[in-house]
């Protein structure tokens, strides 16, 4: 089962998303959580650590109907989960609104923008299945896109080892680690233009990294 992560000003939608996956023919494989947003961007990103979901889906505009918080929100849907892939590059994330123009026009993905009325769709299926189905197709592509550059990392790595690594190899390598870190900590990486290419005990550590991560993943989607 996958937790999705829903984000809104207003109850009444965080319960109308809760809806939404309930009558979905998907539902048995999602867990919806849902939040409103937090006054500080910081603190809404660190929340968002602390739950590990396999998704993220908000609202647009989150400072617009605060019939139920009181406090200012100084950022938008896309402001956050853009924040957040800054973090965890190519994190399945998506953002809900009814000015879809406005949000494209926002964002660096217009791919992560939906159209917010899929809630209301009263037609069993087509609707939320297609929008669920894009939402179960990213994670499922974020999680095994990690489990096979690290399989093809550790493969590259003992290919170095033996001394038989040639430039096109040790290019992949510094590829690969690029990817896995900013899948890891995106705000902490190394460079690629400053690393080396003989640093085995980091390539090594990132592995570690990578497994506790794939580990949190797969605990999550059972």
């Amino acid at each position: 089962m996958y937790k999705i992560l829903f984000i809104d000003e207003e109850k009444d939608t965080l319960e109308d998303f809760e809806e939404f996956v309930e009558k979905s023919p998907l539902k048995a494989k999602l867990e919806p959580i849902t939040m409103f947003p937090l006054s500080d961007l910081d603190e809404m990103i660190e929340s968002i650590i602390k739950i590990a979901p396999d998704a993220i889906i908000s609202d647009f505009r989150l400072n617009e109907l605060k019939t139920d918080i009181k406090y200012n929100v100084p950022y938008n849907g896309v402001d956050l989960v853009e924040e957040f892939q800054g973090i965890r590059n190519h994190f399945p994330s998506f953002v809900l609104t009814a000015l879809d123009d406005e949000a494209v026009s926002g964002s660096n993905d217009v791919n992560i923008v939906y159209v917010k009325n899929i809630l209301y769709n009263k037609e069993e299926g087509n609707a939320k299945a297609k929008f669920l189905d894009r939402v179960i197709s990213q994670i499922e592509h974020y999680k095994n896109r990690i489990e096979n550059y690290k399989q093809e990392l550790a493969t590259l790595i003992e290919i170095r080892k033996k001394g038989d690594a040639d430039i096109t190899n040790e290019s992949r390598i510094i590829e690969l680690d690029d990817f896995l870190e900013r899948s890891i900590d995106g705000k902490s990486i190394i460079p690629s233009e400053f690393k080396t290419l003989s640093n085995s005990n980091k390539l090594d550590n990132i592995l570690s990294k990578v497994d506790l991560l794939l580990k949190k993943l797969d605990e999550d989607g059972k």
